[in-house]
């Protein structure tokens, strides 16, 4: 999300039982795993889109982040028949460290567009990137019966789309100044995976080294 209740919002908070860490986790792949994205993960996130640093190569972050408004946009989400959502957190420790999903998924073309935000900077170089998208495409082809997952990244966001191929994506063309950020045009990587491609390595994906 840039992603039902009117309670108070309170930022998450560690776990102290280490008996429960990872007990809502969805998919789990590498050192982390997905959830779903929950009201007390707004406030961090609203953070993260404001901190330069996080999103000066992407989409997001062009207009300040208001908590309220991340509410109003969450709960659209968690309504929506075409976009699914989630949380990654790191299994040490439950913590929420950013957020990823399939977008407007279009049950008859079977196709989604793959987003990812990870706005904790210490887990960056991590391999969580990675492991992120591959719990996504195990989603995508095995939950949703897609066809088809694309997604767009800075051509100067090397980190990333190193990301992107490790997890088997691969590139199809470039959209030329299709990024307006930092008083300047970039150019964006069209990357995408289709079902046929992923069947040849499906067995084991989730187990694979995500810095591999």
């Amino acid at each position: 999300m840039q992603n039902t209740s009117s309670t108070e919002i309170v930022p998450n908070s560690p776990r102290s039982n280490a008996a429960s860490l990872n007990a809502n986790a969805f998919l789990s792949c590498g050192n982390a795993y997905v959830r779903g994205l929950e009201k007390s993960d707004l406030p961090s996130l609203a953070s993260w889109i404001n901190d330069h640093d996080v999103t000066r190569l992407l989409f997001t972050g062009h207009r300040p982040a208001l908590t309220e408004r991340l509410v109003e946009q969450w709960e659209q989400e968690w309504r929506s028949q075409s976009d699914f959502v989630f949380a990654v957190c790191m299994k040490e420790d439950d913590r929420f460290v950013g957020t990823t999903g399939l977008y407007n998924v279009n049950g008859i073309m079977r196709t989604a567009e793959f987003r990812i935000f990870l706005g904790d900077k210490t887990i960056w170089g991590r391999g969580v990137g990675t492991s992120a998208t591959r719990m996504m495409v195990f989603y995508g082809f095995e939950k949703l019966n897609l066809n088809r997952v694309w997604l767009g990244v800075n051509a100067e966001n090397v980190g990333g789309v190193k990301a992107y191929e490790r997890a088997r994506f691969v590139r199809e063309g470039v959209l030329r100044q299709e990024q307006y950020r930092n008083f300047r045009y970039y150019d964006v990587v069209r990357m995408s995976m289709l079902r046929s491609e992923y069947e040849g390595f499906r067995e084991n994906y989730l187990m694979q080294d995500p810095q591999g």
